[in-house]
């Protein structure tokens, strides 16, 4: 088993069934901000809270999953374990 971990992944939140989205590199920073001409109809502080709950989703999804690099040093240091059983 391989784990590959996708440092170059953008992170991806969205709020009001996508009419606001975001995207966040995984350094951090947001990368994209698209607002739907339909958030217009929405008062300023609807807008900014929705605008709220994206950036933070997206920023969510952008951190790498701290289990799977656990998993893949574990299963690094099984399979050299298993390595140097097999060795004469």
């Amino acid at each position: 088993m391989v784990t590959v971990i996708d440092n170059d992944r953008e992170g991806r939140g969205e709020a009001l069934d996508g009419l606001v989205r975001v995207t966040a590199g995984r350094d951090g920073r947001i990368t994209g901000i698209r607002l739907d001409p339909g958030l217009r109809r929405l008062h300023l502080d609807e807008m900014a809270a929705a605008v709220l709950r994206a950036v933070n989703a997206a920023l969510d999804d952008s951190l790498p999953d701290p289990h799977a690099a656990e998993m893949a040093r574990f299963t690094g240091a099984l399979t050299e374990a298993l390595n140097h059983l097999g060795r004469p």
